[in-house]
């Protein structure tokens, strides 16, 4: 640790690109609009945990004292636990934000992407000027359209010292406030106000980040301490104490709280367990539950630290836990919900929660087969707010519907078929819900569903009566691809080439021989889903990545349409979840033991020998998938030091022969065949800065050398 009054030495690298302009040490003044960036807050480095909030491994604000955060891959909010709304413009700036309740703050940027206005939709206005080192110099403030007050500032230089001089001017020319203050890099270490003169001691980590800050000339002045937490010290050993403090004045009641390394951490959750006087501890950085019995805070003191050792779960971020018949699910660590329904397809349980004002739908998986187990793990099925889903018990020609965790009144219900074999379902005559893929639906299969729009007018359907049904397995949703007449060849060749075809709202590219998919194919699925991969005669079969519209994945081999072979799972953290060798779409051989339980041989986590793992090379990259002899092989993921990346097929010589997914530094992707490391053979390439689409045949030098 160093204090910033003298001098501090860091270097800081920005690894992922935000759009707002941020220069904290040169222009520590300047605006910032809505704050969703380790950037906006002036954090640096691998940041996990910052002063109650916390951030993914790309920096993106996921947490802030209640607030929840939801990305896309693209690292733009799709949404908040309040359901809030969120606008970008092309540069990726968040242009609007909309509380639920329809109050609105308006941003814009300039083509160097510094914010230059921002409206409320109480009539607050701010207009930000800069000078060409692009730091602000003025503010005008007007309120519901009147001025109200003018803010100017001067830059200068003392030393490493950036010395900011500020006037601020009131309507009718009345003077406001003035000063002084002085920024080492980025921090402030002095003002000059009327008051007097301040000085202050900044202490930083060594990532350059604040963990004490305090007036220099106070024998007696208050710390105001930040702990700061990185991803890097997931690994790093860690003494996790549960105990107490009190908020501010001796008479103030105890709370309870976690030490990590004797540090109080505000971002460990901590809930109510299933047994008496139990405690369950969730530490996020490295998804671990722990279990801490016989809590009885009347017996404890401020000085009591009980040591955090139980492991319940590790690895997930989701949990089920029962003891003596009764359950509780965490999510994050909490169970703290609005409301929540739960029920059951099949073997599974179906857990619909609002959280502040979001909706969220999670599956424990064959819930009923492994119920006698204390700790399950739970996924997140879908962030909609239908929350409809379905299951079909093929044999006993049933199907049930559950929507937002509750089944519907099955007494009052009664189905129409779509032409496509989609039913649609009618609550007291009148229709409501489309289930969607019906036809295709495989046996106990969780699917969704969707609100009725219209989809029976002109269509020409069967009447029925409902009945009852069960629910799914983890198989992907049909395995193959209608190629009969409800084919729709809407561009290319879809006979012998490469086309484009649609089977109902199905979209599919692919290669095509004697009028079926064969080769490789880039499939969309209307629920948000897709595939891409190998294929043969219409099945997925060879190396392929199917993504659930919930956010989970599996990256594997096929055969016929299902998973068999070597392959992984991922939740939609881009976790994993399972590793090993499927057969008929199910996993009966596991080889992630010792990936999940993080076991640790030198440089790899799990088994780099004969089975799962991650290995960490001495130049930076890393290898995470399949070895045999120590070297790669079937599936895995390369990530090279300059974070371009290989998702797919290894040979037993650890070379990438097959399908895979390449990922360049510039965010160009390729997805198609390999041959002996290189790009060779059928694929497609998207060049990220031009938004150009390539198709065809590539050489081993990744251009295209033949049309399809």
């Amino acid at each position: 640790m160093k204090n910033i009054v003298f001098s501090i030495l860091f270097g800081f690298i920005c690894q992922f690109t935000i759009a707002q302009t941020i220069d904290m040490e040169n222009a520590p003044r300047n605006p910032i609009g809505f704050k969703h960036k380790k950037e906006h807050f002036f954090l640096r480095g691998d940041i996990y945990a910052s002063a109650g909030k916390i951030f993914d491994a790309r920096g993106n604000l996921t947490y802030n004292y209640g607030t929840r955060y939801y990305y896309d891959t693209n690292g733009k909010i799709t949404g908040n636990n309040y359901d809030d709304r969120f606008e970008y413009d092309s540069q990726g700036n968040i242009i609007k934000f909309q509380y639920k309740s329809g109050s609105t703050t308006n941003y814009r940027f300039n083509n160097k992407n510094l914010l230059v206005y921002e409206k409320s939709s109480y009539g607050d206005e701010k207009t930000y000027t800069y000078d060409n080192r692009n730091r602000i110099i003025k503010t005008v403030i007007k309120k519901k359209g009147k001025f109200d007050q003018e803010r100017n500032f001067t830059y200068s230089k003392k030393g490493d010292t950036l010395v900011v001089k500020m006037e601020y001017t009131y309507a009718n020319n009345r003077k406001g406030f003035s000063g002084t203050s002085y920024y080492l890099n980025g921090f402030l270490v002095k003002e000059e106000v009327s008051s007097g003169t301040y000085r202050y001691i900044v202490k930083v980590d060594d990532k350059g980040n604040k963990v004490d800050f305090y007036d220099a000339d106070k024998s007696d002045a208050r710390h105001f301490e930040t702990v700061n937490r990185y991803y890097s010290d997931a690994n790093k050993p860690q003494k996790i104490e549960f105990g107490y403090y009190r908020i501010s004045s001796s008479n103030s009641k105890k709370t309870e709280t976690v030490y990590v390394n004797g540090k109080r951490c505000t971002d460990i959750a901590i809930s109510k367990g299933v047994e008496p006087n139990e405690k369950v501890v969730y530490d996020g950085l490295t998804q671990t539950y722990y279990s801490v019995k016989n809590v009885i805070p009347e017996n404890h003191t401020l000085a009591t630290k009980i040591p955090v050792t139980n492991v319940l779960q590790k690895g997930h971020p989701y949990m089920n836990y029962v003891y003596d018949g009764k359950f509780i699910n965490y999510i994050h660590g909490y169970n703290r919900v609005k409301s929540r329904d739960f029920a059951f397809l099949g073997p599974h349980m179906i857990d619909y929660r609002i959280d502040k004002s979001l909706g969220r739908t999670y599956i424990i998986r064959n819930y009923k087969n492994i119920k006698d187990q204390n700790i399950k793990q739970i996924e997140l099925l879908s962030s909609d707010t239908p929350s409809i889903y379905y299951t079909r018990e093929l044999q006993k020609e049933n199907f049930f519907i559950v929507v937002k965790g509750k089944h519907i009144d099955y007494k009052k219900a009664r189905f129409e078929y779509l032409t496509n074999g989609d039913p649609v379902i009618f609550i007291e005559d009148k229709p409501t819900y489309v289930l969607l893929g019906f036809r295709m639906a495989g046996n106990n299969e969780v699917l969704k569903g969707k609100l009725y729009e219209g989809e029976l007018d002109g269509n020409s359907s069967s009447t029925n009566t409902t009945t009852t049904t069960t629910t799914t397995n983890s198989s992907v949703n049909s395995g193959g691809q209608n190629t009969s007449s409800s084919l729709d060849c809407i561009d290319g060749d879809c006979k012998n080439g490469w086309g484009k075809v649609k089977v109902g709202n199905i979209l599919t590219e692919a290669t095509f021989k004697n009028s079926a998919i064969d080769g490789v194919a880039y499939i969309t699925y209307p629920n948000g889903s897709y595939y891409h991969g190998e294929y043969k005669n219409n099945r997925r079969d060879g190396t392929g990545y199917y993504k659930w519209s919930s956010g989970n994945a599996y990256v594997g081999q096929w055969k016929d349409g299902k998973q068999e072979g070597y392959g992984y799972t991922l939740n939609s953290n881009n976790q994993i979840v399972s590793a090993g060798i499927f057969k008929d779409g199910k996993l009966v051989t596991k080889l992630d033991t010792d990936y999940l339980a993080g076991k640790r041989m030198q440089k790899c986590i799990g088994n780099c020998s004969n089975g799962f793992g991650k290995f960490t090379y001495n130049n930076g990259d890393v290898y995470l998938g399949f070895f045999k002899n120590g070297r790669r092989s079937k599936i895995g993921t390369y990530t090279w030091k300059n974070n371009s990346s290989y998702t797919g097929t290894y040979t037993s010589d650890g070379k990438r022969n097959g399908y895979g997914l390449y990922t360049y530094v510039d965010g160009s992707v390729f997805k198609g065949m390999f041959v002996n490391d290189r790009i060779d053979g059928l694929g497609i390439m998207k060049y990220k800065k031009s938004g150009n689409v390539v198709r065809g045949v590539f050489n081993n030098k990744g251009s295209k050398v033949k049309d399809y």
